[in-house]
């Protein structure tokens, strides 16, 4: 991520953090990426801000997500705790947001709405369609969350509230296929699935080389020269040191490959090499 980008995001989450004393504050959406160099400066913050600082995207499960401060006065005793270096995207604080949420609000303190669009049935649609279409009608990737096919001929599309209404009126075409756009309600309950397969690799240690060798089928040098290289990331984050230990949870991506979560070190084997499980998301 480029220098000025990362100043941005980090002077972004300055300001929504100092707005916070006293309302909620919430953000554009943001990727992966772009969340985990706002959490990092968040964390530079002060503990204070980092406990009330949240990621939504609309539902659990979402990628691009906004972030959401409580402001001081809320009650957060029974929030669970965030400390710098844990898990950006904990489940725990993801749920404890989706179920709290209501009493301060709703969808009021995310500034975020989920939009319905429904094709023809003329021809099947796919996430590139949507993106693409919607991005075609002028607005920015910032305010687009995540999409989410429906079917074969309809999504839902989490986006910026402001810019629901806009899109409601003026879409009415993705691609080549006449779509009908309403506001919908996101059922408590909705989650988006990842799909991912599961595998297990066999790595001499717990060096970030050695993982994404076993994992990529890679060479000791070539793994080595991946990470140095600048085409691995770890949680989010470009890496660049090969000796970096991974733990359970990891979000580990490689150039060419794919991104994958590292699981559990499930057993050795005879020759003293580490199992350890990851799921893939395909």
């Amino acid at each position: 991520m480029a220098e000025d980008t990362v100043s941005l995001i980090s002077a972004r989450a300055a300001e929504l953090a100092g707005r916070s004393a006293n309302s909620f504050e919430a953000g554009r959406f943001l990727s992966p990426a772009e969340q985990a160099v706002f959490f990092r400066a968040v964390a530079g913050l002060g503990s204070d801000h980092l406990l009330r600082c949240f990621f939504f995207g609309g539902c659990r499960g979402a990628e691009r997500r906004a972030a959401v401060f409580f402001p001081e006065w809320a009650d957060l005793s029974d929030a669970p705790p965030v400390l710098p270096g844990c898990d950006l995207f904990s489940p725990e604080r993801e749920e404890y947001f989706a179920r709290v949420m209501g009493d301060y609000g709703g969808d009021e303190i995310t500034g975020i709405a989920a939009l319905r669009i429904e094709g023809s049935g003329y021809r099947q649609l796919g996430h590139r369609d949507y993106m693409g279409s919607i991005l075609a009608a002028g607005v920015d990737r910032s305010v687009v969350g995540d999409i989410v096919p429906e079917g074969d001929f309809s999504a839902r599309v989490f986006v910026s509230r402001e810019i629901a209404p806009y899109l409601a009126a003026n879409l009415d075409r993705i691609g080549s296929d006449k779509v009908t756009v309403t506001e919908t309600e996101t059922p408590a309950d909705f989650v988006i699935e990842k799909k991912y397969e599961t595998g297990t690799a066999v790595a001499a240690s717990l060096r970030l080389d050695a993982v994404i060798g076993a994992v990529a089928d890679l060479g000791r040098n070539d793994a080595r020269e991946a990470v140095e290289g600048g085409r691995c990331s770890v949680n989010y984050l470009t890496e660049l040191k090969a000796d970096r230990q991974i733990k359970e949870g990891d979000v580990i991506s490689l150039k060419g490959f794919g991104k994958i979560v590292t699981g559990p070190v499930t057993g050795t084997t005879r020759s003293g090499k580490l199992r350890v499980e990851y799921k893939k998301y395909i």
